[in-house]
């Protein structure tokens, strides 16, 4: 499961996205609490197991000062 984690600073998860090399949305979660195993991309789409591959991430983390940084990169899916 490929999710958040964070620590002290962070209010929440105002965005998490995962996209394929194609640019489709694969995931997406939206004001959630970080540290949360129970929400994160399990490596499918419409209940499909994706094929391994390199796919790209944003999260757009909330800081308890208001502060908001958008997060970004790429995660590989092995099986």
């Amino acid at each position: 499961l490929f999710t958040i984690y964070a620590g002290k600073g962070v209010e929440k998860i105002n965005t998490f996205q995962v996209f394929s090399r194609w640019g489709e949305l694969v995931y997406e979660a939206s004001n959630f609490l970080p540290n949360n195993p129970a929400i994160g991309w399990d490596g499918s789409l419409d209940g499909q197991l994706m094929n391994p591959a390199v796919f790209a991430y944003y999260a757009e983390v909330e800081f308890t000062d208001g502060e908001v940084i958008l997060f970004k990169g790429d995660v590989t899916l092995l099986r």
